[in-house]
């Protein structure tokens, strides 16, 4: 696949360049993959697209218009025409006729996944800084079950842990969301890291009884201080 030139920064252009390298190479054929800054163009956003925007802070255009730049750059990379991606009432993109995909903005960085719903069925990814989370926030991210197993880790390691479970979670969100409409809760959804930490097991629950089409395997990557979660294909 051939890069789609965006404008960003010079500062950060290795880093996404990189970063995309990555991600293309972890996702496969098949799909479109952009990386930008997070600092879009919000004349540039297509006439659908505006009305989501119009009371954002402007740090929110710039976002917003960021996202989209990117989401089109990745659907140019699988042969598909630039359209443009409104904003449904649930906030979520609407994409064009045969495609699916996930945007996502973290720190310096935005990106956009794109495939074609036949090949790719759907897909989820989340991007966060690779710090700690504060303590505060934990119980309404972390089940019973995350909370006890981060307590068996060292202290200094687990606010950035819940991180991770954080992203994760909002990956597999992303993912399911357009699948089953269901709007879940954190403490809905259990995540059970791999070993090395670079997979999870995601499962989602309500009331205890398990949720059909809601258990999936993802990919976790942490690197130049960013932490990246993907969940890509049929449910498993």
């Amino acid at each position: 696949m051939q890069a789609v030139e965006c404008h960003q920064p010079t500062t950060v252009l290795p880093l996404l360049q990189s970063l995309r390298l990555q991600l293309v190479q972890a996702l496969g054929a098949g799909v479109g993959v952009a990386c930008t800054g997070v600092d879009g163009e919000p004349d540039l956003l297509w006439p659908a697209e505006r009305t989501a925007i119009l009371k954002a802070v402007p740090a929110r255009q710039r976002e917003y218009a960021a996202g989209r730049e990117a989401a089109r750059a990745a659907m140019q990379q699988i042969g598909c025409v630039p359209a443009a991606i409104p904003t449904a009432p649930d906030r979520s993109p609407v994409w064009p006729e045969g495609l699916t995909g996930s945007i996502a903005h973290g720190g310096r960085v935005c990106l956009a996944v794109v495939g074609r719903r036949h090949q790719v069925h759907a897909v989820g990814i989340d991007i966060e800084e690779d710090r700690a989370m504060a303590p505060d926030l934990w119980p309404s991210i972390c089940t019973a079950e995350e909370l006890t197993r981060f307590d068996q880790l060292p202290p200094d390691e687990r606010g950035r842990r819940v991180t991770r479970l954080f992203c994760a979670k909002e990956a597999f969100y992303k993912w399911q969301y357009p699948q089953t409409g269901r709007l879940l809760d954190f403490l809905d959804v259990q995540v059970t890291f791999s070993a090395d930490a670079t997979g999870f097991v995601v499962r989602a629950s309500s009331g205890g009884t398990p949720l059909p089409q809601c258990t999936k395997e993802g990919t976790l990557l942490a690197r130049d201080g960013l932490v990246l979660a993907w969940l890509l294909g049929p449910a498993s």
